[in-house]
């Protein structure tokens, strides 16, 4: 909660600190004396580093500011693809491929899985910064009420496809499977083996917020409803050209 009077950066990346340790008692402290921010962009790698009204005086005052929940997405994908691999692979390949040996050996293929992971990971923050980018410059609304929206947009289209018939069009599951499971599992275990092996509710959970999410950040928190399946017809179609 203390700035010291010389600090300022182009980008600021606060990764630890207590919940809400810049808050609107305390955000002028993010200025210069002139009433300048001390730091052009900031990207929240702490979890409620920022107060909402905290967050709107800086990005009110010209700050390119990335919340928390758009920021660590990675985490959430990083652990549910390490819960994939564990319920995937039996206990003893689990064993052998994930966990460091007892003279410190890391596997080889947890190096590998590590980095296609963070392939992953790389992607989809660079969709969704695309994301909240394109529509702060359409619409002006502030980066860290888009954040909310997309989540929620995805959140949304995620409950539509639970609830409908897509998640029982084996072709279309797989179709998204392959495309997100990183292909060192896949070559390590066959996706059909992988479908088979995990329980239904994990895989359509996967699938649904998979597809949700591929859809927010190709057609935009505006798309109305029947362009989703305008979306899923070309990515089939995609999917059987490549």
């Amino acid at each position: 909660r203390r700035v010291r009077a010389l600090s300022s950066a182009d980008l600021f990346v606060p990764c630890g600190g207590r919940p809400e340790s810049v808050n609107l008692q305390n955000v002028h402290k993010m200025f210069h004396s002139d009433g300048t921010p001390r730091f052009k962009i900031i990207v929240e790698g702490a979890n409620l580093f920022f107060t909402q009204d905290a967050r709107m005086q800086l990005e009110e005052a010209g700050v390119v500011l990335y919340k928390d929940a758009t920021a660590n997405k990675g985490g959430v994908t990083s652990s549910s693809l390490e819960v994939l691999a564990a319920l995937a692979m039996k206990d003893s390949d689990f064993q052998h491929h994930m966990c460091k040996k007892d003279n410190g050996e890391i596997p080889e293929f947890y190096k590998l899985y590590v980095k296609e992971i963070q392939q992953v990971i790389k992607a989809n923050a660079q969709r969704e910064f695309e994301c909240i980018w394109q529509e702060h410059l359409k619409t002006k609304t502030p980066r860290y009420l888009l954040t909310d929206k997309v989540s929620d947009k995805i959140n949304r289209m995620n409950d539509i496809i639970q609830q409908s018939t897509l998640v029982n069009n084996k072709t279309l599951v797989t179709k998204v499977l392959a495309d997100y499971i990183p292909k060192s599992l896949q070559n390590l275990i066959s996706l059909d083996e992988i479908i088979k092996r995990v329980p239904d509710n994990y895989i359509h959970a996967i699938f649904g917020a998979s597809l949700a999410s591929l859809y927010v950040y190709k057609c935009g928190l505006d798309a109305p409803e029947f362009a989703f399946f305008e979306f899923i017809q070309a990515y089939n179609v995609k999917s059987s050209d490549n």
